[in-house]
Formats: C-alpha cells, structure tokens, sequence
C-alpha cells in the first residue's frame, strides 16, 4: 500500500505515565517503563516517528517529508507541522503554557504550540486546570510568586469523551487521573509555572520558567470559543472538533464503513478497535494503537470495521 505511511513512533517516559498506553495499545516491549507520552506520528527531532513498510521503509518521517514533499500536497511548511500523541497522566501535570510561532521562533527555534485533546479513562474526580484568574500580568506575577495557586488558577470537572482546544498562552494542567489524545503543533516547547515541588531519584527539582511564562501568558484569561459539529452517516458518528489555521481535526466512531475525503493528505490515529483501511483498491488491516498517514496519491479512503479513528490536516 504505497500511498500510506505506516508508521512505528516512540514512547517516552514521564514521571506521570505508568503502562496504561502499552497495555491498551499491546506494546508489550515497553511494560517495565512508565510511559507518560506515545507520539504516534512525530517528525521532530526529541522523537521521530520511522516508517515501517514500503518504498520508504526505515527513513524517518522528517526525511520522507524533506524529500518527498509531493506526498504531502507540497505543504509549504519547512518542517512537518503536526505532533500527534496519546498520554496517560496518573499524577498532577506541571503547570504550564505554551508560545506562540514568534516567541517560540525567536527564544527556542522551534514551532509554537496550540493543541487539541480528547480525553477517554477519566478517574471520578479529575480536574482540569484550565486558565487563571489574573486580571493583568503584574497580578498574574504576583501569584505565582506567592504560590498562590488556589486563587490563581482556575480549576475544571473533566469526563470521558471531553475535549479542549488550548491555543499558544493558555495555563493549563491536569490533576487526577485519565488517557489523552493530543493533536499539537510539531513543538516540544513548555514552559512550566509549578510543577508541585516534586524531585527526582536525586532529589531535585524540575525547572520552572516563570519569566517565559509570564511573557507568553494571555491575560486576562479568554476561553477559545469552538464549535464543534457532530454528525451520523450510515450507523457512523463523525465528530468535527475544530477547524482552524493550524489544524482541523475530525473523530470518526465507526460501526459499519465511512469514506473519507482526502483534500490534502491525512494524519490518521486508532484510538481503539480495528478493521480495514481501503484505499486506491488496495486493502489493509489496522487496529488500535497505529499511526499512520494517507498521502496525497489518494484523494479519498475507506475505513471499515468497529473502530474509534482521529483524523488530523492542516
């Protein structure tokens, strides 16, 4: 199946993760680890995804993107401009915020970071932090360095199927327990603002960026206004989170088949399930777990089966 890019990504350790993502996805090589992030299709440079079959078996993401743009419907970004993950969080967090393209540009030559999560495996109780209550950023200064974060920060109930859009200079964090997907922009750049004084084996802490932090915060606070649409064709439920310059990005819960429309190309991720993919007549079995990308060869592709599917473009 040459016009699709399947894909074998890394896990990464986090002092939140545990085995929630090898258990559920069947990585079993990874079992003694705590896994806190599974970037399922990844062209950065903390952690790219390598391709795992075809003509281009073995190359990395970043060089099949570099040297086959055509695949890609000549996307005019330099670097490929998607991160997607899923996450287990079985502990607070940090505290944190992301920069925009300039700022991130500027001060760590890398992509700002907007995201989009959906969460599943929710634990009664979780919270999700969620902006914050300063009126201007000297108040904003001024709780953070009192610890003030009762006051400060602004706390919201989460439940299974919930989703945010969190654009670059929104504080956000998580406390409790749940499972993630997360659609982001190709950056590894967070600045942390409290991280629960927690220490390592060595008894040290994690770096704060409080000025950083400072400088790229939003104030005051302003939830982004989405509008998702929801859909059901043929016994499907298809979900359009949101559409915005930096991605767009549709759940398709399959029971039956769905075709989908490929105007560009398609970053495709199982959430759960399994069943087949379909495309240019040529057929392939997917399950959950697999990240993989449909190219711009195809202008349209079938899944089939029971599965729960993410599909992300820019």
């Amino acid at each position: 199946m040459e016009d699709v890019l399947f894909l074998k990504s890394i896990m990464v350790d986090k002092p939140y993760g545990g085995q929630k993502i090898q258990k559920r996805f069947g990585f079993t090589e990874a079992l003694d680890r705590k896994v806190g992030e599974y970037w399922a299709i990844s062209a950065h440079p903390n952690g790219m995804s390598r391709i795992a079959q075809g003509p281009y078996a073995g190359q990395t993401l970043k060089e099949v993107y570099e040297n086959h743009r055509e695949l890609f419907a000549d996307d005019p970004h330099e670097r490929f401009p998607l991160l997607i993950k899923i996450n287990e969080i079985n502990r607070p967090v940090s505290v944190q915020v992301h920069p925009d393209d300039a700022y991130a540009m500027e001060h760590e030559n890398d992509s700002g970071k907007a995201e989009l999560n959906v969460f599943f495996d929710v634990e009664p109780g979780t919270k999700l932090i969620r902006g914050h209550n300063a009126k201007t950023r000297e108040e904003l200064r001024q709780g953070i360095e009192a610890g003030d974060w009762d006051h400060l920060l602004r706390r919201i109930p989460v439940k299974d199927n919930d989703f945010t859009y969190t654009p670059p200079g929104t504080i956000h964090g998580i406390e409790g327990k749940l499972m993630m997907a997360e659609v982001q922009q190709s950056s590894d750049v967070t600045y942390r603002l409290y991280d629960y004084d927690r220490t390592d084996a060595n008894g040290k802490k994690r770096p704060l960026h409080i000025e950083q932090a400072i400088a790229v915060t939003t104030v005051p606070f302003q939830e982004p206004e989405v509008h998702p649409t929801v859909r059901h064709e043929n016994g499907n439920t298809i979900t359009r989170y949101v559409s915005v310059p930096t991605f767009t990005v549709t759940r398709y819960e399959v029971t039956n088949s769905v075709t989908v429309d490929n105007p560009t190309y398609s970053c495709v991720l199982l959430l759960s399930g399994s069943g087949t993919l379909k495309v240019n007549g040529s057929t392939e079995d997917i399950r959950a777990g697999q990240g993989m990308i449909i190219t711009a060869n195809a202008k349209t592709f079938q899944l089939s089966g029971k599965m729960d599917v993410l599909v992300s473009r820019i």
